[in-house]
């Protein structure tokens, strides 16, 4: 696997989607447990999901997060519809999620990529570079997601680990997924390309 977009954003509108006080820009979709406290947002555990006021369709989205116990379990949503499945969970139920769960084994390690009711498409995982680009529970993480077209890539902490194709949806919000873990973001930006 090769950077394919290592060359794109040639002029730069980053644009920073976390202010470290608030939840300007953010919507809490079905009771997720959100919060804001020196400089970082907080997921209490429970269900339901963060989900971005504006779409976007080509980007760069740069985030840091760290696991604050062994095993917590998040996702990140790109390219997502602003609905919900009707259940307990309350999550997307059309677009993309990059795994957020700290754990390198099992059929959706960290950094791997899961649809949410979105159309089928093509991915492929490097579990060696996986290993390579991991910290330990504790440790601020960063990914790293470039989406151009049918074309994404998620690299984690600068080591390229999925590459995914025949991304149907071009467009849509970005988003925190609650899963019965405590993690904590801070540095969230997206360069629109």
């Amino acid at each position: 696997m090769g950077l394919l977009f290592s060359g794109c954003g040639g002029s730069s509108s980053v644009e920073s989607l976390f202010d470290g006080e608030s939840l300007d820009g953010w919507e809490i979709q079905n009771g997720g447990k959100f919060s804001v406290a020196d400089g970082v947002i907080t997921i209490d555990r429970g269900t339901g999901w963060l989900r971005s006021a504006k779409s976007y369709g080509d980007f760069k989205l740069t985030m840091e997060f760290r696991f604050l116990e062994a095993n917590a379990n998040s996702g990140i949503f790109v390219r997502t519809g602003p609905t919900s499945k009707d259940d307990d969970n309350g999550w997307p139920d059309n677009g993309y999620q990059i795994q957020c769960l700290d754990t390198l084994e099992g059929g959706n390690p960290l950094a791997t990529m899961i649809p949410y009711g979105a159309p089928p498409f093509e991915h492929q995982s490097d579990l060696e570079a996986l290993k390579r680009a991991y910290r330990p529970t504790g440790e601020w993480q960063r990914y790293d997601i470039t989406c151009v077209g049918e074309t994404m890539e998620i690299q984690l902490n600068g080591i390229l680990v999925t590459t995914c194709t025949s991304i149907k949806n071009l467009s849509g919000h970005v988003g925190i997924q609650a899963e019965l873990g405590l993690l904590e973001f801070r540095k969230i930006e997206i360069d629109q390309l």
